[in-house]
């Protein structure tokens, strides 16, 4: 009797074990590990490192269940325009995507150049932009988690750049076909670029300058560059982007947990970068950039040149044309 004991304690022994077996074997094949993709090619710019926090985040606060390993720009071959796309072929399951009017022009509405003049302006008009935009993204098969904010995009340059007047003839490399309306009213030449691109394009001469921010790439490049024109052209959103089949393999608690990260992440890189701004503005000028601040006539030319392309720019996308006015409304512009 002793030993039947014996021998059923051991198979329940082993009947434990193997179930904790296959039980760890389930774990791991419901683990995910993603594949990102960013057009930021420095690991050592505020969005970069904001995004590996929030990538560790995950994994840590799921447990493992959802790995996400980050790609920076020019490392894989994938253009940056081409980002949104990618994620909807699921080459990538996550994206970082600033390039993606073209592909979504309801993203358009708040990049229009000068409509908005600050950042509380922008996030008004970005919440009402949000339904059109997830909309548009649904139908890609892609959703749409959250987004971060540049701070004020401005004109950068190699050659003199202290005046709108200075804008014409020059090479101007833009993100978006909004920003390139507005360079070529200036009379200057827009040339769309990656941003792993770019550096190597001012070397070359294949651009004279570029729109970013100081906190974006206007710090990064500083070598290149001697002067900073400091007209506002637009705040830049940038996308956090997650292909829709990838999502939904997630259990829903998990998706819930994911959400909630992305958006206080988020929210932290654009203060993040909204506060070091000024700051590295300052670095370059003590530095020997030339940093111009437009004058109010300049301003007031700029924005009387461009405001008929805000209606046009509807006209032409009836299907954002919609959000444009509810977003021009909420702004009083």
């Amino acid at each position: 009797m002793k030993f039947r004991n014996i021998a059923f304690t051991r198979l329940a022994t082993m009947v434990a074990a193997a179930a904790l077996g296959f039980a760890a074997i389930g774990i791991a094949q419901a683990a995910e590990v993603w594949r990102a993709y960013t057009y930021n090619a420095v690991a050592t710019v505020t969005a970069v490192k904001g995004l590996n926090a929030m990538f560790e985040d995950i994994k840590d606060k799921t447990g493992g269940q959802l790995s996400v390993r980050l790609n920076l720009g020019g490392t894989l071959p994938i253009a940056a325009t081409n980002i949104t796309q990618a994620v909807a072929d699921d080459v990538v399951q996550l994206g970082d995507d600033a390039f993606f009017v073209g592909s979504v022009p309801a993203g358009g509405v708040v990049r229009l150049p000068m409509l908005l003049r600050t950042r509380a302006d922008f996030e008004k008009a970005w919440d009402v932009e949000a339904p059109y935009l997830r909309a548009a993204y649904e139908k890609k098969n892609i959703v749409l988690l959250g987004r971060y904010i540049f701070p004020e995009n401005v004109m950068w340059s190699k050659k003199k750049l202290t005046s709108l007047a200075d804008i014409n003839g020059q090479k101007i490399r833009v993100i978006s076909p909004e920003q390139a309306e507005f360079i070529k009213l200036l009379g200057g030449i827009p040339v769309t670029l990656g941003t792993s691109e770019v550096a190597a394009g001012i070397d070359r001469g294949v651009i004279d300058g570029a729109l970013t921010a100081s906190s974006g790439y206007g710090y990064v490049w500083r070598d290149l560059l001697k002067y900073s024109y400091r007209l506002n052209v637009s705040f830049i959103d940038s996308l956090i982007l997650v292909n829709k089949d990838a999502w939904d393999k997630l259990p829903p608690a998990s998706r819930t947990q994911v959400q909630t990260i992305v958006n206080e992440h988020t929210a932290r890189i654009t203060a993040a970068m909204a506060a070091e701004d000024e700051d590295l503005t300052r670095k370059l000028a003590a530095g020997g950039m030339v940093v111009t601040e437009p004058t109010a006539a300049e301003l007031a030319d700029a924005e009387k040149r461009i405001t008929p392309y805000w209606k046009e720019w509807g006209e032409k996308r009836p299907a954002v044309q919609e959000a444009l006015q509810k977003a021009r409304a909420a702004v009083g512009r």
